[in-house]
């Protein structure tokens, strides 16, 4: 489709492709063969070499799908980036030469954060695929899974009320339909687990999913106007669990902690499980994934008796961003 070959010279300039500019110089759309000249002169004045058609055709007569690598589409998950963002990304192979490398990154509340489309050439999707294969049994996300992923975000992105990038509008037609629910996690069936949160057993799978690291997900605020007005001589010196409970009684039927701890964190939660699956850590993967599950079919995730412990992690996130916008002033 000449639009869509269209749409990909902005990523051919981004990426001072000269060669995949050049093959489209003489393309049969007008439109197309105008744009690809006017890219190609602007790499010139960057002083980009541009390598002649005659060579680029040459090398584009050999490009036969028994030379252009492995076509299969592949994915990955990216968890730690970013603390609190997942990134996916999917590399995507044309019926004609290059493939898209598409990167989202969706928020814990399934929101588009940010979306890129690249263009890549048969080597550079083959030596990226190549990387993600070294991990542990050459596990990656499934590509299916991961376009789900990125739709639903997008539809969750525009029905509150955002807009989303454009790139992610025009790689509409190639990412597939919107699903009708939040796709479930691949790992479901895959990982026997018969983990339950427990106040004392949760730390080492909190840390496994960096939970210490997330930013504030939710108002802890009137959590700890509560806590002090029912505990006015709490201090320091108050035994630990006595403060753990104080905590635990001051969210009981906390609407908006426990929609949080519902969608956003398990969301978290059930991420990190999959980016510790595809790491080989499958113990504390099961375990992730069970503490998402336990939260999304609570009727009251506020009141397992484990939050305390998430909490706390939340109250110094929250504290230590308060502590940065004071700095900042």
């Amino acid at each position: 489709m000449a639009t869509d070959t269209l749409q990909s010279i902005p990523s051919l300039l981004a990426a001072k492709d000269a060669a995949g500019l050049v093959a489209l110089e003489n393309h049969s759309d007008k439109e197309v063969r105008k744009a690809a000249r006017k890219a190609i002169h602007t790499l010139r004045s960057r002083g980009v070499t541009i390598p002649s058609a005659e060579a680029v055709r040459s090398w584009a007569s050999g490009a036969s799908d028994s030379l252009r690598g492995e076509l299969r589409e592949a994915a990955m998950i990216d968890v730690e980036s970013t603390p609190g963002l997942v990134r996916l990304l999917i590399a995507a192979p044309r019926e004609e030469e290059r493939g898209y490398l598409w990167v989202a990154s969706v928020t814990g509340r399934d929101m588009i954060s940010d979306f890129t489309a690249y263009v890549q050439s048969d080597g550079q999707r083959s030596r990226m695929v190549r990387d993600w294969d070294r991990t542990p049994e050459g596990r990656q996300v499934p590509a299916d899974w991961a376009r789900a992923r990125i739709r639903w975000a997008r539809e969750q992105t525009l029905a509150s009320g955002f807009s989303v990038p454009n790139q992610l509008d025009d790689m509409l037609v190639h990412l597939g339909p919107a699903t009708r629910e939040r796709p479930a996690s691949f790992l479901q069936g895959k990982l026997a687990s018969e983990f339950r949160g427990g106040k004392d057993n949760v730390e080492a799978v909190l840390l496994a999913a960096r939970a210490f690291q997330w930013p504030p997900l939710f108002d802890v605020e009137p959590t700890l106007q509560r806590v002090n007005e029912a505990n006015p001589n709490m201090s320091a010196e108050t035994p630990e669990d006595d403060r753990y409970n104080a905590l635990m009684a001051a969210v009981a039927g906390d609407e908006s902690v426990r929609t949080a701890l519902k969608h956003t964190v398990a969301n978290l939660l059930e991420d990190a499980a999959h980016g510790l699956w595809v790491n080989g850590v499958d113990d504390r993967a099961g375990e992730a994934l069970a503490l998402a599950t336990e939260l999304r079919t609570s009727d009251a995730p506020e009141a397992l008796p484990w939050v305390g412990r998430l909490l706390g992690f939340q109250i110094a996130s929250t504290l230590a961003y308060i502590q940065r916008q004071q700095q900042q002033r």
